[in-house]
């Protein structure tokens, strides 16, 4: 499996980013080819579709953000924007507030203030499920390939772990998760819960190029992975709550720290 970055112009807000994709992978040798898959930055879709707010134009603060804002030291015109992103406010502590957005959860509802610009925060991209789709379509037909991967990528922290990693936040044409339930262990014995997340462990792969900083490789290209590519993949990267491990075993556990104090 071979990985290159793709070094980009500053994107600007309302760029036509994907125009200028394509001209930049068409300075590729061969440009793109069939089999491969585009990890793609969430920032700069975010960016291109003028999804960036000007702190200083936040107006009116409601009580509860101020509430929050004094809770976890935070600013409170950033925290006004984070409750009108998210679904759900989950928790947090100083400086970031853990909240749920559409099926994921993310840190300040995914709103990035790194690479945003004096007084700028960055949203995260409009309709997410749709625009790996467009891209995958628009790609093809400019390369005259059929099978295509597209990710759009972010950057997430697990639990008790330190430091960020890759995360698949929308795929399109391969499937983005391998179930192997039933298939044989080294013994034999059937898988009952093994899922591999395709998707996430590419884009950490793509992590290493993909530029946080300043040296603009926001698109990562993966040449040669072992994906099932399809227009109608049978999976999603997405669970329930009631499915997911951390999210049952840490309800209950601050539960019982509540039960516990209301005790004291």
């Amino acid at each position: 499996m071979e990985l290159f970055a793709i070094k980009l112009p500053l994107i600007k807000e309302h760029d036509p980013f994907l125009k200028i994709l394509i001209d930049h992978l068409r300075k590729i040798k061969g440009g793109l080819k069939e089999g491969d898959i585009v990890v793609i930055a969430e920032k700069v879709i975010a960016t291109a579709q003028g999804r960036v707010r000007r702190l200083s134009k936040v107006s009116p603060i409601s009580e509860r953000a101020k509430e929050l804002a004094t809770k976890y030291d935070m600013d409170q015109r950033y925290v006004e924007l984070i409750l009108q992103e998210a679904n759900m406010i989950l928790g947090g502590l100083k400086h970031v507030i853990l909240a749920k957005v559409n099926d994921f959860l993310i840190a300040n509802a995914g709103i990035d203030q790194s690479n945003a610009g004096p007084d700028s925060v960055i949203l995260l991209p409009e309709n997410l499920k749709e625009v790996p789709w467009i891209y995958w379509r628009t790609l093809q037909e400019e390369f005259n390939i059929n099978n295509l991967g597209i990710i759009i990528s972010d950057s997430r922290v697990q639990p008790l772990r330190k430091g960020t990693i890759g995360i698949a936040i929308a795929t399109a044409g391969f499937e983005p998760i391998e179930d192997l339930r039933g298939h044989p262990d080294l013994f034999g014995r059937p898988l009952e819960i093994t899922m591999r997340a395709i998707a996430d462990d590419l884009t950490s792969a793509a992590q290493f190029l993909l530029s946080e900083a300043n040296q603009q490789t926001p698109v990562v290209i993966i040449r040669g992975a072992k994906v099932v590519f399809t227009e109608n993949p049978q999976f999603t990267t997405e669970m329930r709550p009631e499915e997911c491990l951390y999210m049952n075993i840490f309800s209950k556990y601050l539960l019982k720290q509540k039960k516990d104090s209301d005790l004291d």
